[in-house]
């Protein structure tokens, strides 16, 4: 059973929120807190372009968005069985899942097959996620007492789960899974985790105000000052790496 705060993440970051908070009433944090998990800004300036901008009251106050953080990272718990989730991803983001050996950031997977809502992105891969029991989920029908996207089935996977992969050619009844430019997928991609591997944490200066200016430039099309992006992509490769080594993801509870 997952405590207040544990569910209050979990929720807020599955976009279950209310009010206007701009924090927490945000009901796209997810965009954001999974661009802190990827090196550099690509993710950023990727998601500005598919217009979903990154709102900068994400990480206005640091303590509050660590113990955010720190609480989603905590509500993992391991697969009380096997299962086989599914995945429409961004085909940039596979080749950078690929490259790394495994997950970036949270990785939303569904029960439920190939969701449509999420075929609204240019160059797909098909995944499908065999997880053994033991694997480190949040598993949102079990883990949440109310569960806002039932049809969505989703079993969020952590950032840093190492993966095999096996691209496998595609089935006739996948060709008919279509981009948002009416394109079929790419490719179809099996992946089986491994260890939870967090990134060499490195001292990095405060960049949570630089991280800020890059969110706000880039949500109005304009670039971001390099210094900002230096300080900032420094500063949440070293927050989500120690966060994610404190938080014993994949450890037994």
């Amino acid at each position: 059973m997952l405590d207040k705060k544990q569910i209050a993440a979990v929720r807020w970051y599955t976009g279950d929120v209310e009010g206007t908070d701009p924090f927490w009433g945000d009901p796209k944090a997810y965009v954001g807190i999974n661009a802190l998990f990827f090196p550099g800004i690509t993710t950023e300036r990727m998601r500005a372009a598919e217009g979903k901008p990154l709102n900068p009251a994400l990480l206005s106050d640091e303590k509050r968005l660590r113990e955010v953080l720190g609480a989603l990272l905590s509500a993992f718990c391991p697969a009380r069985m096997p299962l086989r989730t599914f995945r429409v991803e961004r085909m940039a983001d596979y080749s950078a899942m690929r490259s790394a050996g495994g997950t970036l950031s949270f990785t939303s997977t569904s029960l439920a097959g190939f969701l449509p809502a999420y075929q609204d992105r240019r160059g797909i891969a098909l995944m499908q996620f065999d997880l053994p029991a033991g694997t480190p989920v949040i598993h949102m029908a079990e883990a949440l007492p109310a569960y806002a996207k039932a049809e969505e089935a989703e079993v969020l996977l952590p950032p840093y789960l190492t993966l095999r992969f096996a691209e496998q050619a595609l089935l006739p009844e996948q060709q008919h899974i279509l981009d948002a430019d009416g394109n079929p997928p790419i490719c179809f991609v099996q992946a089986v985790p491994g260890e939870i591997v967090a990134p060499e944490q490195l001292p990095a200066a405060d960049g949570h105000t630089a991280g800020m200016r890059v969110f706000t430039a880039l949500g109005r099309g304009e670039e971001p000052d390099a210094e900002d992006v230096v300080v900032y992509t420094a500063w949440k490769a070293a927050m989500t790496g120690a966060l994610t080594e404190k938080s014993k993801l994949g450890q037994k509870k």
